[in-house]
């Protein structure tokens, strides 16, 4: 095997990209302590998270289009309640155009240093309206302008030409309160099923399930690795 600048490959054939020999060793703690609610369990593990990892709120997101396909985005989460994951984004985006035709999403965290990842899945709903505005409130300020000039996901003439909107709002907004534009808001992913999965020695790893049952509760079943 050598590395090059174009990647890894093997020596008889350098045009395929050759990872079999890229592994990790993983040792974690037993999950068996993880509480029966998964939002709590998973406010444990963020608060561990963000002590060591660069972006622990980062996860990837998946939503579905009616044409059949699958997306998936890297986005940041806001919140963890009983309610789900929280997180805010343009609403005329791609993202937001597959949720508003389907209303349903998976996403997960994945945390390297803690060899952990958290899967959940489950229906997608808005925030409120004065949600919504609270958090634009709170962004700075160069932030909210630049949601306020974005039209995400749509094809753009050159990067410079999106600098220069950028720069012409910020000019007009310089000392002024930016308002929430009305397609931006947040959307929260219910934990109908959450996924609890621990690296360990010899690739047994732990996976715990939460699934939750119709009057609330949530049953817990352990999945081989």
């Amino acid at each position: 095997m050598f590395f090059s600048a174009d990647g890894l490959y093997s020596k008889t054939e350098r045009a395929v990209m050759n990872l079999g020999a890229v592994r990790s060793e993983y040792q974690g703690d037993s999950i068996e302590y993880l509480p029966g609610d998964p939002h709590r369990a998973a406010e444990l593990w963020l608060e561990s998270a963000l002590r060591t990892e660069a972006e622990a709120t980062a996860f990837s997101l998946a939503t579905h289009g009616s044409d059949g396909h699958v997306s998936v985005r890297v986005v940041l989460a806001k919140s963890i309640s009983a309610a789900g994951v929280t997180f805010f984004t343009n609403g005329l985006s791609h993202k937001g155009e597959q949720l508003e035709k389907n209303p349903v999403a998976a996403g997960v965290f994945f945390w390297p240093k803690h060899a952990r990842q958290l899967r959940f899945e489950g229906p997608v709903t808005r925030v409120s309206d004065a949600e919504a505005d609270e958090y634009f409130a709170s962004r700075p300020h160069e932030s909210q302008v630049a949601s306020a000039v974005s039209r995400q996901s749509t094809p753009l003439d050159s990067y410079a030409s999106l600098k220069q909107r950028f720069d012409a709002a910020r000019a007009e907004f310089a000392g002024k309160h930016v308002p929430r534009p009305p397609h931006w808001g947040g959307y929260i992913v219910a934990l109908d099923r959450v996924e609890f999965w621990q690296g360990q020695p010899s690739r047994l790893h732990q996976r715990l399930l939460y699934i939750r049952q119709p009057d609330g509760s949530y049953a817990r079943t352990w999945l081989e690795p």
